[in-house]
């Protein structure tokens, strides 16, 4: 994905921190599921799924701020 064009930088931060709190919560699903189906207490798995959505959404901004940097 590129982050420029030939009028300057992309500016389109609504959909770039949509795509980071969708994958976000996405990953935070799988975790929890994941968590589920090996028999896991509910709270051990929603903790499970909740620190794997932040750690992709902090990731995710990271990024984001590195990119659009420039």
């Amino acid at each position: 994905m590129s982050t420029t064009s030939a009028n300057g930088p992309c500016a389109h931060p609504g959909r770039d921190l949509s795509i980071v709190g969708l994958s976000s919560a996405l990953t935070g699903t799988v975790s929890f599921t994941v968590m589920e189906l090996l028999d896991e207490a509910a709270t051990t798995a929603l903790a499970a799924g909740g620190v794997t959505a932040g750690v992709v959404a902090t990731v995710g901004v990271s990024m984001l701020m590195f990119l659009k940097r420039g």
